[in-house]
């Protein structure tokens, strides 16, 4: 099979959920305009790397698909989903964003379920090396709500709210920050250059969000490791 392009990526996320256009709007589908989000982020830092920007906006549509199947197990859901359409290279994306580095403990939460699953992703996270469009992709979800675009420390605010804090989270921050550090040495520019959308204001308050998320880290701590599940 050819490429995946994005037309057809936006296609299969859009399959079987968004039959029509009031679909879009209901709050269980927020994940497939987040997803939309991540898909135009990654176009426009492909862009400035000067690569494939059609194939990295596929990427970034397809990244979450598997919430259509399952939420909490929607990586390796979207993988086999992708694998059955006949795009097993494109796959990969549906299980690397979520992990930096390719290490299945730097994710914003823990990996729950069978051990077969657990394992099965790991094997999987450790055969590959991280291509630059994984990259972008992991960055993309990092910083886009179903809303549109934000600041790593607003989305990050966001899903430790949602999800909670556990010991891999601090580690995960940091990695987060490493990866963003790493693109921009290699855009030359600060990521948010590129996101004229995100308002000054959020921009203004990313130190505060960003102590704020340094106190919940010292919190956790302090509570001798108990899951915070509010911010």
């Amino acid at each position: 099979m050819s490429k995946l392009d994005s037309q057809t990526a936006l296609n299969l996320l859009l399959k079987d959920v968004i039959i029509k256009k009031e679909d879009l709007s209901e709050d269980k589908n927020r994940w497939v305009k987040h997803c939309i989000y991540v898909g135009i982020a990654a176009g426009r830092i492909a862009e400035k790397l000067g690569l494939d920007v059609d194939y990295a906006i596929s990427l970034g549509y397809i990244h979450d698909v598997g919430r259509k199947i399952s939420h909490p197990n929607h990586t390796i859901d979207g993988y086999h989903y992708m694998v059955e359409h006949g795009y097993i290279e494109e796959a990969r994306s549906c299980l690397t964003h979520s992990f930096i580095d390719n290490n299945i403990h730097n994710a914003a939460d823990k990996v729950s379920g069978p051990q077969e699953r657990f394992d099965f992703m790991n094997g999987f996270l450790q055969s590959v090396e991280l291509t630059p469009y994984d990259n972008i992709v992991q960055m993309c979800d990092l910083f886009c709500l179903e809303t549109g675009f934000t600041t790593i420390e607003k989305r990050m605010l966001d899903i430790y709210t949602r999800k909670g804090i556990y010991d891999t989270t601090e580690p995960h921050f940091n990695k987060v920050m490493e990866l963003k550090k790493r693109l921009e040495d290699k855009m030359g520019c600060n990521l948010y250059d590129l996101f004229p959308e995100i308002s000054q204001q959020v921009l203004d308050s990313v130190k505060d969000d960003r102590d704020e998320i340094l106190r919940t880290f010292r919190n956790f701590k302090e509570s001798n490791g108990q899951v915070l599940k509010k911010i």
